[in-house]
């Protein structure tokens, strides 16, 4: 797929302010997760695979309260507001670049390959 088709798979689940249900780099930043729960009873969850870069930029002054670890996911402040995919090559290798408001979190990750997938939901904590 190209990114305006991952794009548009991403926007035809509708992600916009669905709170965000996990986030997990794995593998030395090799593999980055994401999954947010649709109005559906269902997890939309996004495998970014082949990492070369993984930027997680919280806002510095936004106070969490609390260790995030020790939330109920409705008290989670994270929730899913824009999504851009695009591609950039360097030195002959091309990557897709996605983007992702999740405030306070942005993210930004380089990898080789995006897929987007819908499951059954995990019980909640």
């Amino acid at each position: 797929m190209n990114s305006v088709d991952i794009q548009k798979t991403m926007e035809s689940y509708h992600y916009w302010d669905m709170w965000v249900t996990r986030l997990e780099c794995r593998y030395f930043a090799d593999e980055v997760e994401l999954a947010h729960e649709d109005n559906y009873g269902y997890e939309i969850v996004y495998m970014f695979s082949e990492c070369y870069k993984v930027d997680f930029d919280h806002v510095k002054d936004y106070d969490k309260l609390r260790p995030v670890k020790d939330m109920t996911r409705p008290q989670m402040p994270y929730s899913m507001q824009d999504v851009e995919v695009s591609t950039q090559t360097e030195s002959g290798i091309t990557f897709y670049v996605c983007k992702i408001n999740m405030f306070p979190l942005y993210l930004e990750i380089w990898c080789k390959d995006i897929s987007v997938a819908k499951q059954a939901c995990y019980a909640e904590k």
